[in-house]
């Protein structure tokens, strides 16, 4: 049987089994994190509709940092030293509403106006960190929360405060998932079974994916 959508000069047994092979061993580089993936992209597809609960942050730990010298000018300005107290991979994310049932600002007595506290927050693999600044003080109060499994399971897989290494890992298994689906596909032809069955399959879950999100567009 001839390999469907390859040129006649390549329908050699050498090309079949050069397919197969990176078929193969694409498969075997990506094996576990093709399920990780999946699995993760699962718990990200039904974070809202048909949510399924993954649980809430629970506070592992509070601290305060002095400033010493440093001077902190604005909320960017607080992201960037704590980043570098802390040797943080992520980035933070200025925090615009106060934390619930808290005000935006710290009264400081009758006489005193009210002093607005700076916020930002860092999200990170296993949970997140807060640091709050009071304007003029002299510390940063930061708190850590730590997430359940399934949140870190899903932070993986949006690459959540991790660094180059793991982008490039997840870039090469988007690499392999690419190869394999070409390699797949030039290799259907050789597979046993019905051709019409196969193409059928195939423009079903199309047809499906353009039905479920043309509403939304």
């Amino acid at each position: 049987m001839r390999l469907l959508f390859v040129p006649a000069h390549l329908q050699r047994v050498r090309f079949l089994i050069w397919l197969k092979r990176v078929h193969a061993w694409t498969g075997f580089w990506g094996a576990a994190l093709f399920l990780l993936l999946g699995f993760s992209g699962f718990l990200l597809n039904h974070r809202t509709v048909m949510k399924i609960d993954t649980g809430e942050p629970v506070e592992l730990s509070q601290a305060a940092l002095p400033l010493g010298t440093a001077k902190i000018q604005d909320e960017k300005a607080l992201g960037q030293w704590v980043k570098r107290e802390l040797s943080l991979a992520a980035d933070p994310r200025a925090v615009t509403e106060p934390p619930s049932g808290r005000s935006s600002g710290r009264f400081l007595g009758k006489d005193r106006p009210l002093v607005p506290i700076w916020r930002v927050m860092f999200h990170l693999p296993n949970g997140r960190l807060t640091a709050e600044y009071p304007v003029g003080g002299t510390a940063v109060t930061v708190k850590r929360d730590a997430i359940g499994l399934l949140d870190v399971v899903k932070n993986l897989h949006k690459g959540t405060g991790l660094g180059v290494a793991w982008v490039l890992l997840i870039d090469s298994i988007a690499g392999a998932l690419g190869a394999m689906a070409i390699t797949g596909f030039l290799l259907w032809s050789r597979l046993h079974g019905p051709r019409l069955l196969a193409g059928g399959l195939a423009t079903g879950a199309l047809a499906w994916s353009v039905a479920a999100a043309w509403p939304h567009f």
